[in-house]
């Protein structure tokens, strides 16, 4: 049978997650060459349409020239700004290992990206979403519903992170595309939202419970989460729209 050639383009510094995907997924496939942004390989899928189940990289094209967009999402009818690329919460994701039975948080939800990537993508269990924009909620909800969603799956409300309310630790992963302090808001504010989130993860979180977390305020991050009582790593740094954020996994000592 004649092997196809096929052209993954994934976000840079995302490739290790992106070959991961592919060949867990078409363990048949052979790489022929890769860059950071790219993964040329072959196969013996005819149908290009079959690599839609691919959610780690942004595109892929065939050897014909036909292009698949694989980070749009048929269920992103809301969208706002600085919102992530569905694409990295993906890999984000990934990177944060989720299992069914899974409780994730994400207090910065915006419009519900990762909360729903996680339940729809993964499997997981619940997940519990909360940003202070009202935009965000609404949004939110336009993409839950959207993406059918049943409601006893997600809990959605409105609040910053310094006023949350939730009291049990039963959260398993907190997953979340934190403020840059760029585009939106500023450093000074930050400061007081990364310190309520240190808070919020001592109390809600499970002793064997992970963050996994995007940042541009990397030197805050760190600050935040002191060595005493954290075990802070970057595992990955992203080009997303010129911006150079890491992603950290952050686990109890």
């Amino acid at each position: 049978m004649e092997e196809n050639i096929y052209t993954l383009t994934c976000l840079e510094g995302t490739k290790s997650f992106v070959l991961r995907e592919l060949l867990e997924k078409f363990p048949d496939s052979v790489i022929v060459k890769e860059s950071e942004k790219e993964i040329l390989f072959s196969s013996n899928q005819e149908d290009i349409e079959i690599f839609r189940n691919l959610y780690s990289p942004t595109h892929i094209k065939s050897d014909s020239g036909t292009v698949l967009n694989l980070s749009r999402r048929e269920w992103r009818k809301g969208y706002i700004p600085a919102g992530i690329n569905p694409s990295l919460a993906y890999i984000m994701c990934m990177i944060a290992e989720l299992r069914e039975q899974d409780i994730l948080y994400d207090p910065f939800c915006g419009s519900s990206v990762i909360p729903i990537t996680a339940l729809k993508y993964f499997n997981i269990k619940r997940v519990i979403c909360s940003d202070v924009s009202s935009k965000a909620i609404f949004t939110s909800k336009l993409n839950f519903q959207s993406a059918g969603i049943e409601e006893s799956r997600y809990k959605l409300f409105r609040s910053s992170i310094e006023d949350v309310k939730l009291a049990k630790r039963n959260v398993d992963k907190i997953v979340s595309n934190l403020p840059f302090g760029i585009r939106t808001g500023t450093h000074e504010e930050n400061i007081n939202l990364y310190s309520a989130l240190e808070k919020i993860a001592q109390k809600l979180l499970r002793k064997q419970g992970m963050l996994v977390l995007l940042t541009q305020e990397k030197k805050l991050l760190r600050d935040v989460f002191k060595k005493d009582d954290w075990d802070l790593k970057s595992v990955a740094t992203v080009n997303e729209g010129g911006l150079l954020p890491e992603i950290f996994v952050v686990k109890r000592k």
